[in-house]
Order: structure tokens, then sequence, then C-alpha cells
């Protein structure tokens, strides 16, 4: 079982790489060992198109270092204090996504465009801090509550989820969304929006 979140690991950051969400040496991600206070995490500063299994770093929940070679990303703070506060997650990913970034830049809202900016629309946005530092974090947890993702500001974006696939899936969602709304604002104009009853109901179901 260790061995297999070690590939979904490497699986997911190689599909996100291919995606342009996480670049050669910007993003994390981590994900809890199962039945366990451990968790695999990946390296800081490290070329992310080519990961191994070696290079994925073990920690437990307060950050003592069980295994690898390299030093694990910066951000540990971050991912071991929603780790220990969401019993409800066990992958955290943070990306930096170009469109969600440039969402993020602006504390504006987002119009209901499609289901996938409702979702977006829903993610708070974290004034930028320092990473790694005890101030990040807790802002970080503190936005995040018990939702699913947040927006980094001048940074990036984090999405969280029950598993690696979840906490994936929601990071392209989101980059989708960010798009359609960067796209949208470039074209200028008023572009048809869902209308707003039918949106409060959606933002329940997405949200």
């Amino acid at each position: 079982m260790v061995q297999d979140i070690e590939d979904q690991i490497i699986s997911i950051v190689d599909e996100l790489y291919d995606a342009g969400l996480i670049t050669p040496k910007g993003g994390n991600v981590s994900a809890r060992i199962p039945e366990s206070d451990e968790l695999w995490i990946t390296p800081t500063q490290l070329y992310k198109g080519g990961l191994t299994e070696e290079t994925l770093i073990r920690v437990d929940l307060q950050g003592k270092k069980l295994g690898g070679r390299d030093r694990p990303s910066v951000e540990l703070p971050m991912h071991l204090l929603i780790h220990r506060t969401r019993q409800d997650v066990d992958a955290v990913i943070h990306t930096h996504a170009p469109m969600a970034t440039i969402v993020g830049l602006f504390e504006e809202a987002i119009p209901p465009l499609t289901i996938e900016t409702i979702a977006l629309a829903a993610a708070p946005v974290v004034p930028f801090m320092l990473s790694g530092t005890r101030e990040q974090s807790q802002a970080v947890v503190d936005a995040l509550g018990d939702g699913s993702a947040a927006l980094l500001q001048n940074h990036g974006l984090l999405t969280v989820g029950k598993d690696l696939r979840e906490a994936a899936n929601k990071a392209q969602q989101l980059e989708f969304a960010a798009r359609t709304v960067v796209v949208c604002r470039l074209l200028g104009g008023q572009p048809a929006v869902i209308p707003e009853k039918l949106a409060e109901f959606l933002e329940r179901i997405v949200a």
C-alpha cells in the first residue's frame, strides 16, 4: 500500500506537469499513507517532470523525516497543517496553474459563466505570504475551512481531496474555469451568465 501511494504521486505529478499546472520546479503534492500518521511529499528544487519514487520524502505529521534522500518541499508546513487539521483530507496538491494564478491576482467577483466558474468563485483568495512560514500555513488552513480549494495570491492554486484523484480533478477543473474567466475578460463585452437562481442551486452542488 505504501508503494501504491508513491506510484500515485508520481502519476499525478506527471499528469499535472503535462497539463502545464506544475512547472519544472514549481508545485508540490502530498498524500497520507493509509491508516497511519505519515505521508509522502514531493521534493524541493527538483525537476518535476522527471520525479521517481526515490525522490519522494516520507515524513510524519510533525515533519520528522522518515525516508527519502532529498529535502521535502519548502511548503511542507502548509501540507502538514492541512493534514493535521482536516481528517477528511488524504491528499494536498499545490500547483502554479497559470490561469488560476492570474484570476487570483484580482479580487473581483467571478461571474457564473459556467458550472466550473461557480466552483472557482467558491475558492477563497489567500493574500501572498512567504512559503513555508507558520503565517502562510495558518492563513491557508483558515481560508480553506472545510472547502476543497483556495487561490494563493501571486502564487497559484491549492486543492485537497479524499485522495489524489479527487484533488487533481479539482485542480484541473478550476484551471479550466480560470481560463474561461480570463478569455472572457480579454474579449470584453458582457458575456451571458447562468441565471441567478440556477447559479445559487448549482453552487450548493459544486462548492
